[in-house]
């Protein structure tokens, strides 16, 4: 019997960006879905209020409390944590994200992490708390990372 791996499904929130904030994470759950691999996926987006997200993404109809405690959490319960660094096209900081993945680091939560900005590769943080680095999304799913994770942690499969 499997046991489930649960993956969080970290990254820039905004309604502004809606799109291309949940496109993303429905790619990555879409295509793990046709796969051999009982995943749950933990995603801050999983909730009833998405029209109420702010344009800036930093308020909801819940409290900062509220969404903090639900994100840490869920990175608390995961497995993996999946990051992406991308702010499509943003100027504000990646803040919450960056906080979730040292909450993470401080739990020894494996971290990928989806970039191509030297900024972030080149930090002395990010690239510390990073297991691996890779510049889409495309390439993660190509490198198989995180079935290298599940086989890893859940079970011998050969």
């Amino acid at each position: 019997m499997n046991k489930f791996f649960k993956v969080y499904l970290a990254g820039f929130i905004s309604e502004k960006n809606m799109e291309e904030c949940l496109g993303w994470r429905k790619k990555i759950r879409e295509y793990y879905t046709s796969k051999d691999y009982p995943i749950i996926w933990l995603d801050p987006l999983n909730t009833d209020n998405l029209e109420t997200i702010s344009e800036n993404g930093l308020k909801s109809s819940y409290s900062a409390n509220t969404i903090i405690h639900k994100d840490y959490m869920s990175i608390m319960n995961s497995d993996l944590i999946v990051v992406n660094l991308d702010t499509f096209g943003n100027d504000r900081p990646l803040i919450g994200t960056i906080a979730e993945l040292a909450w993470a680091w401080e739990h020894h939560k494996p971290i990928l992490s989806i970039t191509t900005d030297a900024t972030y590769k080149e930090h002395p943080f990010i690239k510390y708390f990073t297991s691996e680095f890779v510049s889409s999304l495309d390439e993660l799913i190509e490198k198989k990372l995180i079935p290298y994770f599940y086989k890893g942690l859940v079970t011998a499969r050969y």
